[in-house]
């Protein structure tokens, strides 16, 4: 009868009619006792932190006081008592002092490989308005020979005290004889000096899916140029050395670990930037994980298309080839292939159902302009097909409500021909989402990664332009929960290295106020009842991000098993005052079992 005993106690917990104590299973056997071993010691950990506030972000579990960590991954979570059987001669023992503990964030879309060197040649201004350009303009025109070109980067109408784009007698009369690029992305302002060095007059034609602005009087170039600025002979960049670029990144990780940042989305990833991620990981120098968006720009037909597709999983160095989705490792992974389906909102081209409306904001003088579609609908949904069947997750940059009718209807397409529910299929931005596609969302599983930090930069500016009634639809991110949709939080920082003053910012508390503030940097607030819960907006930037990357049983949440990507911080952000959430400050960043950043 022994052997029967210790099969049953060696079964592990029992259900049902067998759920009783370890007492009661072990009563007399025969007349003999049977005792049973207390539970073994575990191994000793590395780091055990102990009086915490621990939000998991475990539905199971959501709160505990302490946690241990073993190698690169947690190995139990629990009250003080329970951890503390994991303390060893050697255990590095940390006091939280009642601190609070949370999994380490996640920002879901970053541009880190080149805006760790946007700011290596000299610090790129702060500007604010207008007039402050043209005087900074001034000044760089002074300095320099006549002839030689002055680039003002990312500065969005949205942003300056004017509310709008300059024209081309302000950049003229701030610099008559050297070229001006006012650079917004895919748009821009050049003055006279710029468009004759260019050679753009008024029989310049448009390139694919771009315009050269002309006056409807004149026919004259304004200086403006949506999805235009290779027509521009702008001047040669310089290009970083290798080792500047090293250093540059890890610098740049470094600042998102001091914000507690322990993994990005990089959301537009060339083949030279995975080497040396790549490389930054095998030498144990890299100090967040990395999700790699490859991007693949259509062809002008279907089997060009195809070709850039093929080119794109390409070996690397080392063979390691650079897709589809899934190849790589916990530290540098490929992620999804995106291309972009329109403009972009900040500067007037995101393509729209209806029309954005006449006015200066954005220089638009066509009443029926709803902005720019790029991708061809009848080559889009062949090609997101065969990406889908050779393995590959799909994403798309997609703003305007229309360009996401016309990449739902890519996806839909998909599905006809294969699966991809459990694909996790994504919209890149989403910022404005028609209510029509709610069902469409449901249907396909289709998440998105979004940029609250738009709406506070922003949202002041863009419901002058479209009204109460259009920005409805702007980011409503409460909806997004609430139909049980699968959304993560990211900022698109694209250039310039601090958090708050980041083109865009990066600074995920302040990201994490504004979902739960919805409150523009001008005070007003858009759309109260979209703000989300403190427990919602921490998942935004945990699990949630690791779900939409395939991720979530590894990171995302403090539970056995994970790795021990975590952060301590100086509030409690389920208590504290709303204002202070933006203000938090971290205290320790840990990455796979190792202290990354440490306040002094």
């Amino acid at each position: 009868m022994l052997p029967v005993c210790v099969a049953l106690c060696a079964g592990g917990p029992a259900s049902g009619a067998e759920s009783v104590d370890r007492i009661s299973l072990a009563k007399r056997v025969r007349g003999t006792a049977v005792a049973f071993p207390a539970d073994p010691k575990p191994e000793p950990a590395d780091f055990i932190i102990l009086n915490a506030k621990i939000i998991t972000v475990n539905s199971n579990a959501p709160s505990a006081q302490a946690l241990a960590v073993q190698g690169d991954r947690i190995v139990g979570v629990g009250s003080n008592s329970k951890i503390e059987l994991f303390k060893g001669t050697n255990t590095q023992v940390i006091d939280a002092k009642g601190k609070t503990v949370l999994p380490g964030l996640y920002d879901s879309h970053v541009q880190s490989y080149k805006a760790s060197v946007s700011e290596l040649d000299a610090p790129l201004p702060v500007l604010v308005s207008i007039a402050q350009a043209q005087d900074y303009i001034r000044t760089q025109a002074a300095a320099m020979p006549p002839g030689s070109w002055i680039i003002l980067e990312r500065l969005y109408p949205t942003r300056l005290t004017e509310g709008r784009l300059p024209t081309l007698k302000e950049l003229d009369e701030a610099a008559p004889n050297h070229p001006v690029f006012w650079n917004c992305g895919p748009v821009s302002m050049v003055n006279s000096k710029a468009l004759q060095l260019s050679k753009i007059t008024n029989s310049t034609m448009n390139p694919p899916a771009g315009e050269v602005v002309k006056n409807p009087k004149t026919h004259q170039p304004t200086g403006l140029l949506r999805n235009a600025t290779q027509l521009l002979k702008l001047p040669p960049i310089r290009p970083p050395t290798p080792q500047q670029q090293r250093a540059a990144l890890k610098h740049l990780h470094q600042l998102y670990n001091e914000q507690g940042i322990t993994s990005i989305g990089e959301r537009r990833t060339e083949p030279e930037a995975i080497d040396l991620f790549r490389d930054l990981s095998k030498n144990q120098e890299l100090t967040v994980r990395i999700n790699c968006t490859r991007v693949i720009e259509l062809g002008k037909t279907l089997d060009a298309s195809l070709a850039r597709l093929d080119a794109i999983t390409n070996s690397g160095k080392r063979n390691l080839p650079y897709g589809p989705t899934g190849v790589g490792d916990d530290w540098v992974r490929m992620g999804p292939l995106k291309t972009d389906m329109d403009g972009d909102m900040l500067i007037g081209t995101a393509y729209m159902r209806t029309p954005w409306g006449i006015g200066p904001t954005y220089q638009i003088t066509e009443p029926g302009y709803r902005g720019i579609l790029y991708t061809d609908p009848e080559i889009l949904p062949d090609l997101y097909r065969e990406a889908a069947m050779r393995g590959w997750q799909l994403t798309a940059h997609c703003t305007g409500d229309a360009a996401m009718d016309s990449l739902l209807n890519a996806y839909q397409y998909t599905q006809f021909k294969t699966n991809i529910t459990q694909r996790r299929f994504l919209i890149t931005h989403a910022n404005f989402q028609a209510a029509q596609n709610w069902r469409k969302c449901q249907a396909l599983g289709v998440g998105a990664d979004m940029q609250p930090a738009w709406l506070y930069k922003d949202g002041f500016s863009l419901m002058k332009t479209f009204g109460a009634n259009r920005m409805k639809l702007f980011l409503p991110l409460k909806t997004w929960f609430e139909k049980g949709l699968i959304i993560g939080g990211g900022s698109d920082h694209m250039a310039k290295l601090d958090s708050l003053d980041g083109i865009n910012p990066w600074n995920p508390w302040l990201g994490m106020w504004v979902t739960l503030t919805r409150q523009t940097d001008q005070g007003t607030v858009i759309n109260p009842e979209e703000c989300l819960t403190r427990e919602q907006a921490i998942r935004f930037y945990t699990i949630n991000n690791a779900y939409l990357n395939f991720e979530e049983k590894k990171k995302g949440s403090l539970e056995t098993g994970k790795f021990a990507d975590l952060i301590m911080i100086d509030r409690d952000l389920l208590k504290c005052p709303v204002d202070d959430v933006k203000g938090t400050k971290v205290l320790l960043t840990m990455v796979g079992g190792k202290v990354v950043w440490e306040a002094k």
